[in-house]
Order: C-alpha cells, then sequence, then structure tokens
C-alpha cells in the first residue's frame, strides 16, 4: 500500500512541476497579440508567474511528503 501512495505523489509532483515549468517558460516567451494593451499584458505576465510559481512549490511540497512517507 505504501508504494501505491508514492506513485499517486510522484504523478501528482511531474504534474505540478511540469504544468508550474512550462508556465514559467510562457511568461518569458514575447508573444502580443493585436490591440492588447499593457496592462492586459501586464496582468497575463502575472497570472503566468504566479500559476508557475505556485506549480514549483507544490511539486517541492509532493518531494517532502514522498520523502516523509
Amino acid at each position: 500500500m505504501n508504494d501505491l501512495l508514492q506513485a499517486v505523489l510522484f504523478t501528482g509532483m511531474v504534474a505540478t512541476a511540469g504544468l508550474g515549468i512550462s508556465s514559467l517558460i510562457m511568461m518569458l516567451l514575447p508573444a502580443t497579440t493585436e490591440g492588447e494593451t499593457k496592462e492586459a499584458r501586464g496582468e497575463r505576465l502575472v497570472e503566468y508567474a504566479f500559476f508557475g510559481i505556485s506549480g514549483v512549490v507544490s511539486a517541492l511540497v509532493l518531494l517532502l511528503a514522498m520523502n516523509l512517507s
């Protein structure tokens, strides 16, 4: 049963790390659309940064849970 818990934690860790890293990469890409204001671009950057950092932190928490269980 312990191996099943480790598998679930590992799957969650890989998923959150992947989403977090991809959000951080999307934050760094200079993609703009026609008619996009500076406020909208700034809002998009903040959203990508927030989701990227929270994804990486969630992956680290799951890694800690794997090591402690």
